[in-house]
């Protein structure tokens, strides 16, 4: 009787250390998939996150910028350290693509690495890129970058790309930007 009391505990310790592994990597995907992205390019069509490795995240949002034009948002976290401490380092990219149909007109790229202590967030370098594809004409091109501050929340790395259509002389905008906050 002892014996089958013995083998029902440890039975119900395999059920619940293996409920506690499938919970563990499921919640966090439910968790960020609620999360709303900003409405900075043009109207969501979709979103998409998910973790590709424990120190990197990425996440791909389509928003609809009219007239069969959509622009395709890929950002990519990866944490160097201080993914659970309070000060660390990470590096993000934000890459946007401005597309007619499934045609790319336009590409713009941002990258920054911070550096954030629970107080205030640095960039410590940063990049930016576009490339602008034939039938399109560059209308105007701006970058910006910025540590945190109590006027400013976040740290920000920032390239804004305007374009227009040679063919219907309509201008389409494309914005592409990383943050990070003071907890990283």
């Amino acid at each position: 009787m002892q014996n089958f009391k013995d083998t029902r505990l440890s039975i119900k310790a395999i059920l619940a250390t293996l409920l506690i592994m499938i919970l563990t990597f499921v919640m966090p995907t439910a968790a960020f998939a609620s999360e709303t992205p900003d409405n900075t390019n043009g109207n969501i069509i979709s979103h998409s996150e998910t973790w590709v490795t424990p120190y990197k995240h990425a996440e791909v949002t389509v928003y609809d910028l009219g007239d069969g034009f959509t622009s395709t948002e890929t950002i990519t976290e990866e944490y160097e350290s201080g993914l659970l401490r309070a000060s660390g380092t990470k590096t993000k990219s934000s890459t946007v693509e401005i597309k007619n149909g499934s045609a790319v007109a336009a590409t713009i790229t941002v990258k920054g690495s911070f550096s954030y202590d629970g107080s205030k967030a640095t960039v410590t370098s940063a990049s930016h890129s576009r490339s602008v594809k034939s039938g399109y004409t560059e209308d105007s091109w701006s970058t910006n970058q910025r540590d945190s501050s109590t006027s400013y929340g976040d740290a920000m790395v920032n390239a804004m790309l305007t374009v227009k259509n040679n063919s219907s002389g309509k201008t389409y905008v494309g914005n592409a930007m990383v943050t990070c906050g003071k907890n990283g």
